[in-house]
Parts: structure tokens; C-alpha cells; sequence
């Protein structure tokens, strides 16, 4: 049986994956993250410093300086300015950063040891499939449709996300369409399950990652490049969204990633 060879755009796909993981900015390496899209204040779990927004839209943070809480390399001690792409400094070898406008704000804390120190070594994949590469469309939405779609915080909770198209594939001469959420701008996610959830892949379902194109539009819908949920990097952090209903693949689903890889864990 002659093993597929495996495309050199899936295999820099692949690279690029780890390095979102656990890269520089790794997403495995973030202890904190928040939105802040009011005056507050806001704290953040372990984090120092109290993070508002003012009446004229821009982000403030107030500390003292035992805090130990540096903006652009500058000590806080009061309340300052954190400019939007203001890199962050915290004690313990912690960093983050800060972007956003016009009171509305992310903010993201991350600690560069945590993916030495979690053990984390890769991603678990099925073998590539050309066969899982299939030609999808976009198909309108109505205007402003959301969907209610579960939230994995503790306790569950529910969301309306925005889904402003769906996804329409073919798959073994039957069509299916997917919801396609705009749970962060610029992204489009397609979250589904099918029959390998909770034994070889995560009950909760994987992710598909789409591009930003209009109603009509043809997409490349690789299940090869299906992912895992932030989730798995850190469920305190990342409350991820859950498929939303009718996103159900009846099949197996036998390409894409399907477990994190962890050594012996650092103490």
C-alpha cells in the first residue's frame, strides 16, 4: 500500500500550528486572559493590577510598585496609560500585551515556562488523507444571525455568537451544512463532532479555521488541517465556545489532530 504523500503547504501548516501553540507567543503559554470592554475595574486570577477603561475610551491600569507591573518597560506605581500594543511586564517571567480601542480592550498575560513545565511535546495526528480535502461554499446567513452556543466556563453558560454564513460540503455524495461563528474578528471557525468524539478525538469536538470570504464563495474544507480546541492548552483560560447544534458530522472523522502530547510533567 503506497503511503500519500503528503503535501509541502500541510507540512508548513503543521509547523505553523506548533508555533501558535507553543511558539513565542505560544497559546499554550497563556496563564490570563480578559476583555475589558467597560470601566470596571478588572482583575485578572493571579495577575497584579486593576485594569479600567476610561470615559474617553482608553485603558488604564493601577498599581503599586512592590506590584512589580511594567508597561512599555516602565515601572506603574499609581494608575497610567497602557497604550494599545503596549508590551507587558509581571513578576515571575510572566509578559503580555494589550490591543484594542475605543473602551474596548483584549488583554493577554502569558508565562514563558509553562509549556517546559506542563510537559507539552506536540500534537497527536492521524495520518494525512488527500481523500479529507473536499470543495465547500459559503452560503448566506441572515443579517446579524447568532446562535445560542454552550461556553465551556464553570459552571456552562451560553452564548449568542455571531454566525454570519454557513458552510455547505459534500461529503460521500451527501451535503451538509455547517454554522460558521465570528467568535473572534477576522476569524471564522467551524466547530463540529462527529463519531470519533471521545474515543480517538475530544468529546467537545474540533475546529476548522476558514477565511474571510463573502456569501457564495468557494472554500477549501480540509479536515486534515481540523484542530483542537484552545481549550486542551488551558481550561481555566480559554472558555472556548462549543459546536452549535446541527454541526454533526454522522462519520468518522480520521484526519486531523486528536490529543495533546505531554511528557513526563516538570515540577
Amino acid at each position: 500500500m503506497t503511503t500519500p504523500q503528503i503535501p509541502a503547504d500541510y507540512e508548513a501548516w503543521r509547523q505553523g500550528r506548533w508555533e501558535e501553540v507553543a511558539g513565542a507567543n505560544g497559546k499554550a503559554k497563556v496563564v490570563a486572559n480578559a476583555k475589558i470592554t467597560d470601566p470596571g475595574p478588572h482583575t485578572l486570577p493571579g495577575i497584579p493590577g486593576e485594569w479600567r477603561t476610561t470615559e474617553a475610551g482608553d485603558l488604564t491600569v493601577t498599581a503599586k510598585a512592590t506590584d512589580g507591573v511594567q508597561v512599555a518597560g516602565s515601572l506603574v506605581d499609581g494608575t497610567g496609560p497602557v497604550p494599545s500594543g503596549s508590551s507587558l511586564e509581571f513578576p515571575d517571567n510572566r509578559v503580555g500585551f494589550a490591543g484594542g480601542a475605543d473602551g474596548s480592550y483584549g488583554l493577554v498575560v502569558m508565562d514563558q515556562g509553562r509549556v517546559e513545565r506542563t510537559g507539552l511535546t506536540g500534537i497527536d495526528t492521524f495520518p494525512y488523507n488527500p481523500a479529507c480535502v473536499f470543495e465547500g461554499q459559503y452560503r448566506a446567513a441572515p443579517e446579524g444571525r447568532r446562535i445560542e452556543v454552550p461556553r465551556l466556563t464553570s459552571p456552562r453558560s451560553t452564548e449568542a455568537i455571531l454566525a454570519p454564513v454557513d458552510l455547505a460540503v459534500t461529503i460521500d455524495g451527501t451535503e451538509y451544512v455547517l454554522a460558521v461563528l465570528q467568535d473572534f474578528p477576522g476569524q471564522r471557525l467551524v466547530i463540529f463532532t462527529d463519531e470519533t468524539n471521545g474515543e480517538s478525538t475530544p468529546t467537545i469536538g474540533r475546529w476548522l479555521v476558514l477565511p474571510l470570504l463573502e456569501p457564495g464563495s468557494t472554500v477549501t474544507v480540509n479536515f486534515n488541517k481540523a484542530t483542537l480546541s484552545h481549550h486542551h492548552l488551558n481550561p481555566d483560560v480559554f472558555v472556548c465556545p462549543l459546536s452549535p447544534p446541527g454541526n454533526h458530522l454522522p462519520m468518522r472523522i480520521e484526519v486531523g489532530e486528536r490529543a495533546l502530547i505531554h511528557a513526563t510533567a516538570q515540577s
